[in-house]
């Protein structure tokens, strides 16, 4: 009976010491708690500024483009079809059936056009922001390890800080001295 009333405090007790090194005060400024330095990092920033990021989603946006060129001179085929159809006598019974079947079969064949490039467009936004956000990733992380951060988190999981811990600059600036 006693042992049930003592592990809520001996729990207690636990928290209090593993968390003393976080409760220890650091110099204002050093951003830093027990010894080591923390820094904060605006990961919408550098995807948004940085040279580098920039580059590979102007390249993505020149694919895009290309595939809805494409898309548009279908849609052209499929109108002019359709007009073509529009145009025949209602008495040409036979030609105005191979004239729909046709502009039938152009038309979905539009449609999957449409889908094919629309998924995978969805595949390769994902992927080249997944590489990308991987590059920053290490960057980050060879920073944090020749500066010797403790600790680096992202602006978004951070609700206030000072603004002397934030090293978003540094990393745009690091990442866009990289290739590319």
């Amino acid at each position: 009976m006693k042992m049930k009333r003592l592990t809520p405090l001996i729990s207690l007790l636990m928290t209090l010491f593993l968390a003393m090194p976080l409760l220890a005060a650091s110099p204002r400024g050093t951003g830093g708690v027990a010894g080591g330095k923390i820094g904060i990092v605006d990961m919408q920033r550098v995807l948004r500024e940085s040279k580098n990021a920039r580059n590979i989603r102007a390249a993505f946006l020149k694919d895009v483009e290309r595939k809805q060129a494409n898309i548009r001179a279908k849609e052209g085929e499929v109108r002019k079809l359709e007009e073509e159809f529009n145009r025949l006598a209602p008495e040409a019974y036979e030609e105005r059936k191979k004239k729909a079947d046709h502009l039938k079969i152009e038309a979905r064949n539009l449609q999957h056009l449409r889908e094919d490039a629309e998924g995978e467009l969805k595949r390769r936004d994902a992927e080249v922001t997944k590489k990308t956000i991987e590059e920053i990733m290490q960057v980050i992380r060879n920073y944090a390890r020749s500066e010797r951060f403790t600790l680096i988190i992202d602006r978004m999981a951070v609700i206030t800080a000072d603004e002397g811990v934030d090293v978003s600059e540094r990393i745009i600036k690091l990442y866009d001295a990289q290739k590319k």
